[in-house]
């Protein structure tokens, strides 16, 4: 049996998922959702009502599935197969995400500034540069959630530059933007996901999401 047979085994009808959904703009959609049923390597999700627009969907993209199992998390890839309705969807999985993978995707909540800004080429005479200035709500080796005064201008290639706490040195990389959401008037959660990161520049934000996950656990323990 493969280890994506296996992983797909210990997976219980009415378990709790999470699922990034492809968007036509290229554009992710983090959704909650239910197993409703399993014929491998096919798995049928359940979503709370109006979670979704079966136009605004990318069928046949790829996504990921993160799925708790008795305190165990399961990550696959999977391709979007079908609309069953209006409320399901049936998802191909193609392959797990290894555990040494996992700390890309682990994700801690942390408020620092972060810069986020756009310098047009040369040859794209129609974008204008921008810069703005928010903070960050989490951080994770693969991307960030960050509230923001306005709305990015453009939506790819998007540079950030992050101020850790307790680092000297700010952390550069290139993110696309994968969904933004207005909460209210002048507030905007803006969801960014890392395209090109080096390996030293990865081990900085991973360091950095366990750092602040060791300070969240200190403080937990002295709080009586």
């Amino acid at each position: 049996m493969s280890r994506l047979d296996d992983l797909l085994a210990r997976i219980d009808a009415n378990v709790p998922a999470v699922v990034d959904l492809p968007g036509q703009g290229g554009e992710m959609l983090r959704c909650n959702a239910l197993v409703f049923g399993k014929e491998p390597p096919a798995l049928d999700l359940l979503f709370p009502p109006d979670a979704w627009q079966a136009d605004d969907l990318r069928m046949d993209g790829n996504c990921s599935i993160t799925v708790e199992h008795q305190g165990e998390k399961i990550v696959l890839i999977a391709r979007l197969e079908q609309v069953i309705d209006n409320r399901r969807l049936r998802f191909i999985a193609r392959e797990p995400i290894t555990p040494e993978s996992l700390r890309d995707y682990f994700r801690v909540s942390i408020n620092m500034p972060v810069k986020a800004s756009y310098t047009a080429e040369q040859q794209d005479t129609r974008a204008e540069c921008w810069r703005m200035t928010g903070t960050t709500l989490d951080l994770s080796g693969s991307g960030l959630l960050a509230l923001f005064s306005e709305k990015p201008a453009s939506s790819q290639r998007i540079l950030l530059e992050l101020t850790p706490p307790e680092d000297p040195e700010p952390i550069f990389c290139l993110a696309n933007m994968i969904r933004s959401y207005r909460i209210r008037r002048n507030r905007f959660q803006i969801a960014f996901h890392f395209i090109e990161v080096t390996p030293k520049t990865r081990d900085q934000i991973v360091s950095c999401c366990l750092r602040e996950q060791r300070r969240q656990l200190r403080e937990n323990v002295q709080t009586p």
